[in-house]
């Protein structure tokens, strides 16, 4: 019998090339990390929130409507099957391609046909390089080059910007451990140049058609408290929609990443 011969990776060689290379892509890693370590019951928890996308998007769709969603990811969050079955074409877009892909995956076939998906960095590298400099004490501030050009495949109906502000830049400051002050000033300086940038992509994809941003505006965890509760929030929204938004404007929460702050523009 032949010798077989084994290689296997330390787990200290395995972790040393992963820190290497979230050091040389870390907002595309830690998107990429999170989007992996999804619950199983995520997709369910998340019901409410398509039941409400879908009431606004519902009267922009029609059996020629093209539509594109940025930063699609595992699609959780969105009336992904609704919006195919009502729509010709839907183009999911996302850094992550092996979350799209599996997205797609997991609608009917006849529905999958209308799905096309593009592994896209919408910043082209910005956000990486922004990240990388922020680990660096010793870096001086840079000028990122961010793309406003449309999106692959335009002009569309119909673009969603799907959850991906508050995520483009913070979850990879967060997994580099840079300390909390350094976080917010980058950020500061920094979220609104990415975040108008993708707005302008998006506005340019559909020049003729609509918009729709879906913002993280608020969380709560542990050890993060909040001013309002969201029951509140919830309650009065029931009675008083704007009312319930000037409550959200009194908390904790990525208003740098705020697409409605980055340019005036159509909304639904």
């Amino acid at each position: 019998m032949g010798t077989r011969t084994e290689h296997r990776r330390s787990p200290g060689r395995a972790e040393r090339a992963l820190a290497l290379q979230r050091l040389r892509a870390p907002a595309t890693i830690a998107n990429t990390a999170r989007n992996a370590r999804a619950e199983i019951d995520r997709h369910a928890r998340w019901a409410p929130a398509r039941d409400a996308v879908w009431q606004l998007v519902r009267r922009h769709l029609n059996d020629g409507a093209r539509v594109a969603v940025l930063g699609a990811g595992n699609c959780d969050d969105l009336p992904l099957d609704r919006i195919a079955d009502q729509s010709r074409e839907v183009t999911l877009i996302d850094l992550d391609g092996h979350a799209v892909k599996a997205a797609r995956r997991r609608q009917p076939r006849r529905l999958r046909q209308r799905m096309g998906v593009v592994e896209l960095d919408v910043t082209n590298g910005a956000a990486d390089a922004i990240a990388t400099a922020a680990a660096d004490d010793a870096a001086v501030p840079i000028s990122p080059v961010v793309p406003e050009s449309p999106l692959p495949g335009s002009p569309y109906h119909l673009v969603i910007g799907d959850l991906l502000y508050s995520q483009t830049l913070y979850p990879a400051l967060v997994d580099l451990g840079i300390p909390a002050a350094r976080t917010a000033a980058v950020l500061a300086r920094y979220a609104p140049i990415l975040t108008r940038s993708i707005v302008a992509r998006l506005q340019t994809s559909a020049p003729s058609g609509t918009v729709l941003h879906i913002h993280d505006l608020l969380a709560w965890w542990p050890g993060h408290a909040q001013p309002v509760a969201l029951d509140q929030i919830l309650a009065t929204a029931e009675l008083d929609p704007q009312a319930a938004v000037g409550l959200a404007a009194r908390g904790r929460g990525p208003h740098h990443s705020d697409p409605r702050a980055a340019r005036e523009c159509p909304r639904i």
